[in-house]
């Protein structure tokens, strides 16, 4: 029997991290831009019925590329005035996303970029007006 998905749960989750990747006070509010915006890809994951383990695996890839964004918007604090989705579109791509340390094989940070690879794509299909009389 498939694991029960609670959005609430999960979007609950997802409001602590935020401070758990502060460095300092200041990083809050990117952090919740950031959050902010994958909230959105969560409800899309959960819409579209994808399994209990997959969207675990993306959160825990999501948690750490969030973590990434505000490690090196410190090395580049003019990042800091970017909303949360064009900070995102700084650091993922169709190739995937920034190179973390804390992978220590190939096989992890290729998981971590078929995340990234899928949050980019659903930002970029968010993006793109819709046209009239089109189906």
């Amino acid at each position: 029997m498939a694991k029960a998905i609670h959005l609430r749960k999960l979007t609950e989750d997802m409001q602590r991290w935020p401070k758990s990747w502060a460095g300092f006070d200041s990083d809050i509010p990117t952090g919740k831009g950031i959050v902010q915006v994958m909230r959105l890809f969560l409800v899309a994951m959960v819409a579209d019925q994808f399994a209990y383990t997959s969207i675990s695996r993306y959160m825990s890839n999501l948690w750490l590329l969030g973590g990434e964004i505000i490690s090196r918007v410190h090395i580049e604090p003019e990042l800091k005035d970017l909303d949360g989705k064009r900070l995102i579109l700084r650091f993922v791509d169709e190739e995937g996303g920034p190179y973390s340390r804390h992978f220590a094989t190939e096989e992890e940070q290729k998981a971590f970029n078929a995340t990234c690879k899928k949050l980019y794509s659903f930002l970029i299909r968010r993006r793109r007006p819709k046209l009239a009389g089109r189906r």
